[in-house]
């Protein structure tokens, strides 16, 4: 089994290798990111017979989206199905296509229906909604369609796939948000079809901003690790990573932690219905970091439920400058032989590289050969 983490900038492009020519395509970074790295690895499954078994898409943001709608465009390859939550699947409730346009009518104010009011009449059928149906993709089989949410469990082929996020509160509140975001963005201008409401949904809500306190990471050797496990944590508030799409994967009596942009508190709760809490903590064999190792979704708590000694985490640093070294230093003392994989040769790399972060520490800092991210066997 193999887990090749691509190069997306500050975003996730996981491409997992199961059963003899199974894959699961895990986000897809940007345009960049699909056109340099996951065309050509596509192109090859592609030419001995291969296919995409399912593609998640974890939630919408631009740093996990923008290579999938691409590839949605060229469908290079085959694609069994797709996982992903659109406007369609966050609805509380079923309404009809009238209650629908009476929610409308009764939300628009005056400032939503001048001519300085955006609409995105451009933007239909080039989101992932109209891609996904127009060619035809089986679109959240196991849940028949619906969403794709905590808890659930399902067979893929072989392997079993436990979901433990979001859940349903997590849900809830992206659909809150997303009606303040349509009104404010005046694109509940006027009531349309199914395909309209799915171009607003991903327009507005590719536009969240987490909204959590991010933490000054100057690599230096004053680190103290301790200390850095005391620091307090603060929980991302954001209604777009709360709604990301995490999972455990088990096969070939592996088990694999894909935690997305998820948060923690929802994990936390899925992983103790799902294993008991007498059981834990829980023993996985990769565990790939939520929100790029961002401390705001890697809570103590998460941390004090699951052991590993294959820690996954895709960035390049921009941005945000993840990952935070609260997040790493949990890891690095949470027990002996931790492997940290890196897709990006990261500063922090090379700090953690130094003998005096490994005294009384057993861990090792992997990052790629060359720059095409990098490719861990399980």
């Amino acid at each position: 089994m193999r887990i090749i983490i691509l190069p997306a900038f500050n975003g996730d492009c996981i491409l997992v290798e199961f059963q003899l020519s199974h894959y699961i395509l895990i986000d897809g970074g940007y345009v960049d990111t699909y056109e340099n790295y996951l065309l050509p690895t596509l192109k090859e499954i592609a030419a001995r017979g291969g296919e995409l078994d399912v593609v998640v898409v974890t939630h919408i943001d631009g740093d996990h989206i923008s290579g999938i709608i691409r590839m949605m465009e060229d469908m290079p390859i085959g694609i069994r199905e797709i996982w992903y939550n659109g406007y369609r699947h966050i609805q509380s409730v079923a309404v009809t296509a009238a209650e629908k346009e009476t929610f409308v009518h009764r939300n628009i104010s005056k400032e939503c229906q001048a001519e300085k009011a955006k609409t995105i009449s451009a933007k239909q059928g080039c989101t992932l909604s109209a891609l996904i149906a127009k060619n035809g993709i089986s679109w959240n089989t196991p849940s028949k369609g619906y969403t794709i949410m905590a808890p659930m469990t399902f067979p893929l082929g072989d392997a079993i796939i436990h979901v433990l996020s979001p859940n349903n509160e997590d849900i809830e509140a992206l659909e809150s948000f997303w009606k303040k975001r349509l009104i404010k963005d005046g694109l509940l201008k006027k009531a349309h079809s199914e395909e309209y409401w799915d171009d607003a949904y991903e327009f507005s809500i590719s536009k969240d901003m987490p909204g959590f306190h991010f933490h000054e990471k100057k690599v230096s050797k004053s680190y103290d690790l301790l200390m850095l496990c005391k620091e307090a944590y603060e929980p991302d508030s954001s209604a777009s990573n709360g709604s990301s799409i995490s999972f455990v994967l088990e096969t070939e009596g592996k088990r694999l932690l894909f935690l997305g942009d998820s948060h923690a508190e929802t994990v936390v709760a899925s992983l103790r219905t799902l294993y008991c809490e007498e059981k834990a903590p829980y023993k996985f064999d990769a565990v790939k970091l939520s929100h790029h190792g961002c401390y705001n979704n890697n809570s103590p708590e998460l941390f004090s439920l699951i052991v590993s000694d294959k820690w996954l985490i895709s960035t390049n640093g921009d941005k945000y400058n993840h990952p935070d070294m609260p997040t790493l230093a949990h890891i690095i003392t949470s027990g002996v032989n931790n492997q940290l994989y890196f897709n990006y040769p990261l500063p922090v790399c090379q700090e953690l590289l130094k003998p005096d972060y490994h005294e009384g520490h057993d861990f090792d800092v992997i990052m790629p050969e060359g720059d095409k991210g990098i490719t861990i066997t399980i």
